[in-house]
C-alpha cells in the first residue's frame, strides 16, 4: 500500500499547500472564481468515461463535486444525510469568512489563500443568484475598556499593508453607529466577509442534482468498497472518517441564532474577550448568528449549560437590547482537526482524503478542492509544488 501524505506546517512550506491554487492557476492564466473556467484546463484523460466517488456531503465534499462535476467528470456522492445536508458540521457553521481575524490559529501564509476563497464564494454567490448570501464589506473587531489589551496585542500580530485600519469612536460612529454605543474604537478588517451556509448548501445541492453527470446516494460510504467501483474516491467525510485516521480529533463548535429587532449591524462583529471571543453576523429580517465556542470533544454534540450561558452572557454585552432578543435555536457541531489545526492532502492509493480544515472550511474548501482538480488532471505545478504537496520525493 503506497502512502503518501502532505501537512501544512507555519512555515514557508504552508502555503504551498493553500498557496497552491492561486499560484498554479495565476501562471496558466486563470482564475477560480469561475466554475466554468476549469472547461479550459486540459485534461490527461476523457473525463466523461471517468468516475470518481466522493464520500461525504459537506462543504468539502460538495466543493469537490462541483468543482470536479465542472470539469466534466461523472461524480457519485455518498452520504448517510439528505441533501442539502442538515446535520453534518457544516450546516451548523457560522460560515466566517476571516483570514485576518482568525490569524491566531493559522500563518500568515494561509491569508492570499483565504482571499482567494472569498473571490470564489463571492462569484458564486453571483454565478447561482444568491447575492444575499454573501455578506461583504469587512469585519469589525472590538473590546471592552479592561479588555483593550487584547485589541493591541492582535494588532500587532496583523500584517502590515493596507488591509485594515484602527479607527477611533468617530470613525466607527460612521459607519455602524449602533455598535459605536458601546464602544469607543475598532479594529477593521475590510476584506473579511461570511457566507449564509445554509443557502450556499441548499442552492449547490440543487445545482448538482440538476446536472446529468452526478449522482446522490443517500448511503453511509465504505471507502474501500467504493474504492473497488471507481476510479478515485474523494474522502472528504470530516470526522466521520475519524476511525481510519487516529490524528484526527473533533473540535465542537456552538452556534446560536438569535432575533433582536432593537439592533442593527452593518458589518460582521468580533468582540475580543479573555474567555469567550464572540463572532456576530447579521443575518435578513433582524437576525443575528453568534458563534464563540471550541470545545475538544470526541463527537459530543450536545450544547452544555455552561457554554449557553457564557455564548449569550457576551453577546449581552455586546448590546443591551440582545437582554430581549428571541432564541431561535442553539446548536453544535464537530469541526474535524489535526494536532496542529492545520489541513491535509492525503493520498492511498486511489483513495485522497482532504480533511482537517478544522475553523475554515468555507474558508479553505475551494482551495483544496482546486488543488486536487489540478492533481486529477495533471496540470503539474512546479517540481518543488508537486513534491511538497504530493509527497512525491518520498
Amino acid at each position: 500500500m503506497s502512502l503518501t501524505s502532505y501537512r501544512a506546517a507555519p512555515s514557508r512550506a504552508t502555503i504551498k499547500m493553500c498557496g497552491y491554487n492561486a499560484l498554479i492557476l495565476q501562471m496558466q492564466g486563470l482564475r477560480i472564481d469561475f466554475f466554468d473556467k476549469l472547461h479550459s484546463l486540459t485534461p490527461i484523460m476523457d473525463q466523461s468515461i471517468y468516475h470518481i466517488a466522493i464520500a461525504g456531503a459537506g462543504i468539502m465534499g460538495l466543493t469537490c463535486a462541483h468543482t470536479l462535476v465542472s470539469a466534466g467528470f461523472t461524480v457519485s456522492l455518498y452520504d448517510p444525510d439528505m441533501l442539502p445536508p442538515r446535520q453534518n458540521a457544516s450546516a451548523l457553521a457560522g460560515g466566517m469568512l476571516a483570514p485576518y481575524s482568525e490569524i491566531d490559529l493559522m500563518s500568515h501564509e494561509f491569508i492570499t489563500s483565504g482571499l482567494q476563497g472569498i473571490s470564489y464564494w463571492r462569484q458564486v454567490s453571483r454565478d447561482l443568484h444568491i447575492p444575499d448570501s454573501f455578506l461583504e464589506g469587512g469585519s469589525l473587531l472590538v473590546s471592552h475598556p479592561q479588555d483593550k489589551h487584547l485589541l493591541d496585542r492582535f494588532a500587532r500580530h496583523l500584517p502590515k499593508g493596507t488591509a485594515w485600519d484602527r479607527l477611533d469612536h468617530s470613525a466607527l460612529a460612521a459607519i455602524d453607529p449602533m455598535l459605536a454605543a458601546g464602544f469607543k474604537d475598532s479594529l477593521f478588517l475590510k476584506e473579511e466577509a461570511a457566507i449564509d451556509p445554509q443557502q450556499i448548501l441548499r442552492v449547490l445541492s440543487t445545482h448538482l442534482l440538476a446536472q446529468n453527470r452526478f449522482t446522490f446516494i443517500s448511503e453511509a460510504a465504505d471507502i474501500r468498497t467504493i474504492a473497488k467501483n471507481h476510479d478515485l474516491v474523494l474522502d472528504c467525510r470530516g470526522f466521520g472518517a475519524a476511525p481510519d485516521q487516529p490524528e484526527l480529533r473533533g473540535v465542537k463548535g456552538e452556534v446560536a441564532l438569535v432575533r433582536n429587532p432593537d439592533f442593527e449591524l452593518r458589518h460582521i462583529a468580533r468582540l475580543m474577550h479573555p474567555r469567550y471571543p464572540l463572532y456576530i453576523v447579521p443575518r435578513a429580517d433582524h437576525h443575528f448568528l453568534i458563534g464563540a465556542t471550541q470545545i475538544e470533544s470526541g463527537g459530543d454534540c450536545h450544547v452544555s449549560v455552561r457554554s449557553a450561558m457564557e455564548l449569550l452572557s457576551a453577546l449581552y454585552s455586546l448590546h443591551p437590547s440582545f437582554g430581549d432578543a428571541e432564541i431561535v435555536h442553539i446548536q453544535a457541531g464537530i469541526r474535524p482537526a489535526y494536532p496542529d489545526n492545520l489541513p491535509r492532502i492525503i493520498r492511498d492509493e486511489n483513495v485522497i482524503s482532504c480533511n482537517g480544515l478544522f475553523r475554515h472550511g468555507y474558508l479553505l474548501s475551494p482551495v483544496i478542492a482546486q488543488a486536487v482538480a489540478d492533481m486529477i488532471l495533471d496540470k503539474v505545478p512546479p517540481s518543488h509544488f508537486c513534491k511538497k504537496l504530493f509527497g512525491e520525493a518520498a
